[in-house]
């Protein structure tokens, strides 16, 4: 401290000898003994500003930084006294030497620097110059009270300080491979931004890796579907392979839908929307969109209007064919008929009614069979009621033709519908 202040004392000398042929125009009173001298336990500090406002701001930051470098070349003397402590001690070392010369912007950062104030000063003493070309420039000195103990207890309260910060910076780094929330994320990134400004030596490399990497971490979230029926999307946010959650509620949007409810669980988010107003439109879509800090994170979940809609039509001529014959009966046959589906939705055919003109109808019942997807599908059907056979017949006529209904029930929504036949041509081998 002594060999800090005593430089501190000879760069003073040489300063003010530049101002032996300036003109005294006021000053404080009497000029104390203790100007550009050395006291024991004492800080002797000088400013100059072209006003004594500026002048005093400047000798206060010369006391913060002698302070500052009496608190480094204490660290740095003692610092081989623990070998095991060599790295962090050289970090503090290296902070501190460019602290010094920082202080002046960077004091805030620094909570032991944050009690140096004008109100401990002991003494000061100020004088207004006249320089040879008629410039005014103040000189301000203070007398500012720092014992061999107060230098040690900010050693010992600045080692706590940066330890701690230097821990905490470890800690921020060993998370990232294991952070669960959105909000821990941008929370790590805000504590490694505040230690970033704090830092300056290497560390502050290591603050800027951290912050990279938190925010790769931000572009590379994923929303994945995890289910998506008509009326109601539910998907979750991952980060590679594992599940990532957050309370923030996203931006919900849709050119058509009526967006109801955005339910956010522990595991998943569950969307509900109205699409009464949406057309059959391939595009139709769920837009999601998150805004983690600078970055978004947005999908768009398509969806079906006609994923629950069932509607089939025959257009095709029915085939029956003879199983069994008694005179001018069939009473065992096959039907064989395409039915078209105009979507994807699966349905059951439950029974099939046939109409000849002036004849009972022909029921086949409990059909119970099974269809899905768009587009052709045969169906086969046993006859065990008798058909009369001149009556039926299409041989020899120009254009035969059978009515009826098909019942089916939609397998998404369980509404029993009908199909109308109606003059539905047809063939027969009898």
């Amino acid at each position: 401290m002594k060999k800090t202040l005593f430089l501190g004392a000879t760069l003073m000398l040489l300063v003010f000898s530049s101002y032996a042929q300036d003109k005294v125009l006021e000053k404080s009173g009497k000029k104390p003994k203790w100007v550009n001298g050395l006291a024991k336990d004492y800080i002797i500090a000088s400013g100059t500003g072209a006003d004594i406002q500026s002048a005093q701001q400047s000798a206060l930051t010369s006391i913060k930084e002698q302070i500052v470098s009496a608190v480094a070349e204490n660290v740095k003397s003692t610092s081989t006294m623990y070998k095991e402590e060599a790295n962090y001690n050289n970090n503090v070392n290296l902070f501190l030497e460019k602290y010094a010369s920082t202080t002046n912007t960077q004091s805030g950062k620094v909570p032991f620097l944050q009690g140096i104030s004008l109100s401990k000063a002991e003494e000061y003493y100020w004088e207004k110059l006249q320089r040879p070309n008629k410039t005014i420039t103040y000189i301000y000195h203070i007398k500012y009270p720092f014992s061999e103990f107060e230098l040690k207890k900010l050693v010992s309260d600045f080692r706590l300080y940066d330890r701690k910060l230097t821990f905490q910076l470890e800690s921020l780094l060993e998370q990232i491979d294991s952070v669960q929330t959105v909000e821990q994320i941008e929370g790590n990134m805000a504590q490694l931004a505040s230690l970033k400004d704090y830092f300056m030596d290497a560390r502050q490399d290591q603050c800027n890796l951290g912050i990279s990497q938190y925010r790769s971490l931000l572009n590379s979230i994923e929303l994945v579907e995890l289910e998506n029926k008509l009326g109601e999307l539910k998907y979750c946010l991952r980060l590679g392979n594992r599940p990532i959650s957050t309370s923030k509620k996203p931006i919900v949007k849709s050119e058509c839908a009526r967006i109801g409810s955005v339910i956010n669980n522990a595991d998943n988010v569950i969307i509900k929307y109205d699409y009464e107003n949406c057309y059959e439109d391939p595009e139709n879509n769920i837009l999601v969109k998150y805004r983690f800090g600078t970055t978004d994170v947005q999908k768009q979940f398509y969806f079906d209007v006609a994923a629950n809609k069932t509607s089939i039509f025959v257009s095709d001529p029915l085939h029956f064919k003879t199983i069994l014959k008694e005179n001018e009966m069939v009473t065992k046959s096959i039907l064989d008929l395409t039915i078209h589906s105009k979507y994807d939705s699966p349905f059951t055919i439950e029974k099939v009614v046939l109409e000849w003109k002036g004849l009972a109808p022909i029921i086949i019942d409990n059909i119970q069979q099974n269809f899905k997807g768009k587009g052709s599908h045969n169906l086969r059907l046993n006859i065990n009621q008798p058909i009369n056979i001149n009556e039926t017949s299409a041989l020899g006529k120009t254009l035969p033709v059978v009515s009826g209904y098909i019942y089916y029930r939609s397998s998404a929504t369980g509404e029993l519908m009908s199909y109308r036949i109606y003059n539905q041509s047809y063939t027969t081998d009898w």
